[in-house]
């Protein structure tokens, strides 16, 4: 079927007619397997739409004639056409326009658009330049985001790696991403493009660092704004003061009177906890007193911590860190090596305890790195018994997962279970959701590629990592009155 507006319209006038269609008489089964067809049906629409996305940033190559279609359609770039044509943000132009350009050969191999075709000449179209990337998304099976999110990650390492190695790391991330979400897959994709490419990584930080800046503007109702960007490492101290803040809040609901209950909104709660770790910084006399406590865990090969040399990760930030960074960011903030899982702490308590130890709950999130189910940060998740403690659980790594209260909840209620072997998290569905009860990988083993670039090999790990933590990154705060 040729790509032109007739046939678009045909199909947008079948896909009209089924989206009149009364769903609710349908049986479970039936509707959850047309479901699965209407959400591939919406994946390759979107990428139809990726694809006309893709090629008006083509078309709209500044050094064309006339500034490109862009511009003579009168918008200042491709992303405000597309914006504008879609009815959506330029974010998500901008989005449609990466994926697109995952479905493009190489720009090298494209057609000339400064002059007319010649009709006598074959119309030959060469390759996607991201032949795995186009091939799954063009398929239904990688969502439009995925798709964009894998090109723009290979795209700052295709001239630094050579091509076999590229194409090999593509194939993987798409194996990995078609079941992930958006924020998972950029997780990946990060980490996995930083482990490929640590020199270019490093010089990005660099490059990041000198960009970052804050700047605030009051308007004239007295209110002020603030903006600004800030480079991993800057940022993540703020970041985790503020949303461990937060997280004691939310928790702190539970044994509140439900009609006299913290009604803040989340993002009131932030601006809330910026305000009393400011406040508190300027009147602090003391640093030893108990309270609200934050810390900041980062996590790196003990080679690394030793050479100055490889990556590391800070819990509760998406983006991987060079250990140079991370060792910036211990001088500045008073941070301590700890090492774990040596001869000088146990991990494994049995019976003894109740509660796994910040030691234990280290270990567990080194392994999960936040929920390990639907990989929610940190400061969201605790640790918890896989076979509970009144049902003779022992407090042991191997019994251990860490879980955010909804997926938590959401386990123990749908039937779930939770399989650990070799350092490694699987959840078996009930037979309600996977009749075949299919195992789903979880922790950081289901967003991460390990063996890339130049890290050790996952066999060396166990008593090669290094914890670094704060000893007091916020040593107290105030007690704050309920609103």
């Amino acid at each position: 079927m040729a790509v032109d507006a007739a046939n678009i319209a045909r199909v947008s006038a079948l896909v009209g007619e089924l989206a009149r269609e009364d769903v609710s008489g349908l049986s479970q089964e039936d509707f959850l397997a047309a479901h699965d067809a209407a959400a591939r049906l919406g994946r390759l629409a979107d990428m139809l739409r990726a694809r006309f996305a893709g090629d008006v940033a083509r078309r709209s190559m500044p050094d064309l004639p006339g500034g490109g279609l862009a511009r003579r359609q009168g918008f200042g770039n491709a992303g405000q056409m597309v914006s504008r044509v879609t009815g959506g943000t330029t974010a998500g132009a901008m989005r449609a326009i990466e994926a697109g350009l995952a479905l493009m050969p190489d720009p090298a191999l494209m057609p000339d658009l400064s002059h007319q075709a010649d009709p006598s000449q074959p119309d030959c179209v060469p390759e996607p330049r991201y032949p795995v990337v186009a091939s799954a998304a063009l398929c239904g099976d990688l969502s439009m985001e995925a798709a964009g999110l894998i090109r723009s990650g290979l795209e700052t390492i295709a001239d630094r790696v050579p091509s076999e190695r590229l194409h090999e790391l593509e194939r993987r991330l798409v194996d990995k991403a078609v079941n992930l979400a958006p924020h998972d897959v950029r997780r990946l994709v990060a980490t996995a493009v930083a482990r490929a490419d640590l020199p270019g990584h490093e010089e990005r930080e660099l490059r990041q660092h000198a960009e970052r800046f804050l700047a605030w503007k009051e308007d004239h109702t007295g209110m002020v704004t603030f903006t600004g960007k800030l480079d991993a490492v800057t940022a993540a101290p703020i970041r985790t003061v503020i949303e461990q803040i937060v997280t004691h809040d939310f928790r702190a609901r539970r044994d509140q009177d439900p009609s006299d209950q913290d009604q803040r909104t989340v993002g009131q709660m932030r601006a809330d906890a910026l305000f009393e770790v400011c406040r508190h910084a300027l009147g602090c006399k003391e640093t030893d007193q108990s309270g609200i406590r934050t810390t900041i865990v980062v996590r790196m090969y003990k080679s690394g911590l030793d050479t100055g040399r490889g990556l590391g990760r800070i819990d509760g930030v998406d983006q991987p860190v060079s250990v140079g960074q991370l060792r910036r960011l211990a001088g500045d903030a008073g941070i301590i090596p700890e090492v774990l899982g040596g001869e000088s702490e146990v991990l494994d308590l049995g019976r003894r305890v109740r509660l796994f130890t910040l030691a234990q709950r280290l270990a567990l999130l080194e392994r999960d790195g936040g929920c390990a189910k639907c990989h929610a940060p940190p400061e969201h998740c605790e640790a918890h018994h896989i076979r509970w403690w009144e049902n003779g659980g022992r407090s042991d790594l191997k019994n251990g997962v860490m879980l955010c209260t909804r997926c938590h909840h959401d386990i123990h209620r749908q039937g779930w279970e939770i399989l650990v072997h070799a350092n490694r998290v699987d959840f078996i569905p009930p037979p309600t959701i996977d009749p075949a009860r299919q195992p789903q990988p979880g922790g950081l083993a289901a967003i991460t590629i390990r063996d890339i670039g130049n890290l050790e090999p996952p066999s060396t790990r166990t008593k090669e990592l290094a914890h670094v933590r704060t000893a007091r990154a916020v040593s107290s705060l105030p007690s704050r009155p309920t609103p």
